[in-house]
């Protein structure tokens, strides 16, 4: 879509396909099971003393695994016992421990138990539980558990046993190349959180993390991105100030549309003082380099400068009614405006586009520049 993101991102998408498939399936894992093995670790005659599944003879008080200890800990201590254990009843409490450990939160644990889960290693082997434990470690930033699981679903028979799209594995490698620096790796990836085209389900949290990690790392698309998250909330809390340094240093890495996106925040003084004058420079310097929504956003100040309103509700119903009369600007006018939200925060990139299509077939050549932007159109 040419909104204020994906206009730059329109050409990664060819790029990132196999990133960008049908949604995965969902990666938190299960509960484990009530009962397991104390964080102490398994010794050898509790073993002895089982009579149930090969795990029970592990039990802690009150039956459960971590029995208070945080995380990282169970984690550590698991590992611990792991290097002891003496037969395959010892890599059950184990896994056991590493299943809450990971359900706790520690990223390291969710690698080691799925791959324990996907091999039936102490459990019964189950490759849904496995890989959406791996998966969830790659997520939580261990970069090795994101290449297992991708070398894991390179074969076609452990696809279809773990009911994962094939996207999935695309997103892992791109996941596995950021945490490795690669910038364009972490934009591949937060496309992919994103949904791609627009397939549900999103992770928006998630696909914020990549851009502020490709961001980080100098990647100017990844700035401008993150610079729109943090405007408009998505996926995290809204920060002008926040989004505003996004795109300034998108717009000091080159990218025209970040600096378009700098001028509309000098525009509305949003996250910094007040500035027409910067606002219409910076909107400018983004057309000359052909960014549409830079030369509309210079129009409009022009138009406001001869008499139009400048009020952004006082605006949007005055272009609205000259739309209606036909008015070709005025309708790419009203696009533009449903692009940022009339209200600066409430977007509809529907309207926006029906609005740049009518603008378009009136004759105004930009509309039309901007209608053919759209990815699929």
């Amino acid at each position: 879509m040419p909104d204020r993101r994906a206009a730059a991102l329109a050409g990664l998408l060819a790029l990132s396909a196999v990133a960008c498939g049908r949604a995965p399936v969902v990666v938190s894992p299960a509960a484990p099971a009530a009962s397991a093995c104390p964080v102490g670790g398994c010794g050898k005659e509790r073993l002895a003393a089982s009579t149930g599944p090969t795990w029970m003879g592990c039990l802690g008080a009150g039956g459960v695994v971590c029995r208070g200890a945080s995380a990282e800990d169970c984690g550590r201590r698991a590992m611990q016992a792991w290097s002891t254990a003496q037969d395959e009843r010892g890599v059950a409490c184990v896994t056991h421990m590493l299943t809450e450990a990971c359900s706790l939160g520690d990223a390291a644990s969710c690698g080691f138990a799925g791959r324990l889960w996907l091999d039936g290693r102490g459990v019964p082997r189950d490759p849904v539980q496995g890989l959406a434990m791996i998966v969830r470690a790659c997520d939580g930033g261990q970069a090795l558990a994101c290449m297992a699981a991708a070398r894991w679903l390179a074969d076609a028979d452990h696809v279809r046993e773990a009911h994962a799209d094939t996207g999935l594995r695309g997103r892992l490698i791109a996941e596995h190349g950021c945490l490795g620096g690669d910038s364009a790796d972490c934009l591949r990836a937060a496309v992919a959180f994103e949904g791609g085209e627009g397939e549900p389900p999103r992770d928006e949290a998630r696909a914020v993390d990549q851009y502020t990690r490709g961001c980080d790392l100098g990647n100017s698309l990844a700035c401008n991105a993150l610079g729109v998250a943090l405007d408009y909330g998505e996926g995290v809390p809204r920060d002008p100030e926040r989004s505003v340094a996004a795109f300034e240093r998108a717009c000091k890495l080159a990218d025209a549309l970040g600096c378009a996106n700098l001028g509309y925040m000098f525009e509305n003084g949003e996250g910094l003082a007040r500035d027409r004058t910067r606002a219409r420079s910076l909107y400018r310097d983004a057309c000359t380099s052909g960014i549409v929504y830079g030369c509309l956003h210079d129009e409009m100040l022009a138009a406001q400068d001869a008499g139009a309103p400048r009020d952004r509700e006082r605006a949007f119903a005055y272009w609205r009614r000259a739309c209606d009369a036909r008015d070709a600007r005025a309708c790419a006018f009203v696009g533009v405006m449903y692009e940022d939200g009339p209200d600066g925060v409430a977007r509809d990139e529907s309207k926006s586009q029906q609005a740049m299509k009518r603008a378009c077939e009136l004759g105004d050549r930009r509309a039309c520049e901007w209608s053919k932007m759209r990815p699929g159109d």
